[in-house]
């Protein structure tokens, strides 16, 4: 094989990986103002989740963001078997930290039982609140920012 060629494979496999890093980190708008939602699934490896916190980071520089919501529901113990769980704790706690330090308000949501019980025997602090779903970080940060749900 000639050096072009390997060049163009590389070049192939690092659009694919940006495609897959949007597919399984997208970053969605929420119905609240200055929220966005970012599910993240699939298989969590440490080069993976600096990828998804440098792509978290760089939206909240370009967009007026108050509060993130990281989903974490896909998330399972075989997700991260590549990683140890004091790995991804710290993952969690740096993507929290800078988060933060950007101004904004990270929330996470679908922690597995199993999860929170290995990260907190890790000993990993992450200075965020959680909620067990979606919606009830929405219910809370709508309290809490004076929005009510009417129907009509």
């Amino acid at each position: 094989m000639n050096q072009e060629y390997i060049e163009k494979l590389e070049k192939k496999i690092n659009e694919y990986e940006e495609v897959i890093l949007d597919m399984s980190a997208p970053i969605i708008p929420s119905i609240i103002p200055n929220t966005i939602l970012v599910p993240i699934t699939g298989i969590l490896i440490e080069e993976r989740f600096e990828k998804i916190r440098i792509k978290i980071l760089k939206y909240i520089q370009s967009n007026p963001i108050e509060s993130a919501i990281i989903d974490l529901t896909d998330i399972t113990l075989e997700k991260i078997e590549q990683m140890e769980i004091e790995e991804l704790g710290r993952e969690i706690h740096q993507l929290t930290e800078a988060i933060i330090l950007m101004g904004v308000e990270p929330y996470y949501v679908g922690l597995s039982p199993q999860l929170i019980k290995k990260i907190v025997t890790s000993g990993v602090q992450i200075k965020a609140e959680s909620f067990a779903s979606f919606p009830a970080a929405l219910r809370y940060l709508m309290k809490k920012k004076g929005f009510v749900l009417t129907t009509v």
